[in-house]
């Protein structure tokens, strides 16, 4: 979302989902990887955690931060202030179990070379995001990173895909049935948003944007007012 829609805060990790039948074998996955680094020149390691009950597989990349910012263009005097040693880990998930309903788009770029990425469109990421922000927490934490990206769709008037928020909502056990209405979808949301602890929510953003992003009128009310502005196509 950074990349390709300007979305103001960093990530953590890159996440991937299963766009088809076809499940391809995390070592193939691992050993691709590998050899893209390569054709830059760059030696970059992938470890892979074995999945657990999840439908996640967990892929862990290592390789030299110093090489890669040459490879990619960086000027030497910023490379002088790069530790030798230095290195780059990047966290890459894939979601085995896709639910169906999304939409794809292609996007392209020419920095740090051309490249095009099939990636899920916007009003998919908005119900994927949606998912989150409803069902990953403990019992009233949730990460203000989900948060404050529920509030940039709904403020770059991004609408809601309703198929695949709801195929979500069902393989997380949210609701029971695929005909779930959009008064229905906006009760969860508000009895979600009641729930939350936004103080806890912001230490978790906290980390992820710079500080004078930092939101300042995160409550109850102001998540519930913005599920009104909410197109569900």
């Amino acid at each position: 979302m950074r990349i390709f829609y300007g979305l103001e805060r960093f990530s953590e990790d890159l996440d991937f989902c299963q766009i088809t039948n076809s499940l391809p074998d995390p070592e193939i996955v691992a050993n691709f990887i590998e050899k893209e680094f390569e054709s830059l020149g760059l030696k970059f390691n992938v470890n892979i955690r074995p999945r657990d009950s999840s439908n996640i597989n967990i892929f862990y990349i290592k390789g030299n931060k110093r090489d890669a910012m040459k490879a990619f263009g960086f000027p030497e005097d910023m490379l002088n202030l790069v530790n030798p040693d230095a290195v780059i880990k990047i966290k890459m998930d894939i979601d085995t179990k896709t639910p169906e309903g999304f939409r794809l788009t292609h996007e392209y770029k020419t920095t740090p070379f051309n490249y095009s990425v099939t990636i899920l469109d916007r009003p998919s990421l908005f119900a994927a995001k949606t998912s989150a922000v409803l069902c990953r927490h403990w019992k009233n934490r949730t990460k203000g990173r989900d948060l404050f990206d529920f509030e940039w769709y709904i403020n770059n008037n991004t609408p809601l895909n309703t198929v695949y928020l709801i195929n979500n909502l069902l393989r997380e056990g949210k609701i029971e049935s695929p005909d779930s209405s959009k008064d229905e979808l906006l009760t969860i949301m508000k009895d979600r948003f009641d729930s939350i602890d936004y103080d806890s929510a912001l230490l978790d953003l906290y980390p992820y944007i710079d500080l004078d992003k930092m939101p300042n009128n995160w409550s109850p009310d102001h998540f519930i007012d913005l599920t009104k502005k909410i197109v569900f196509i």
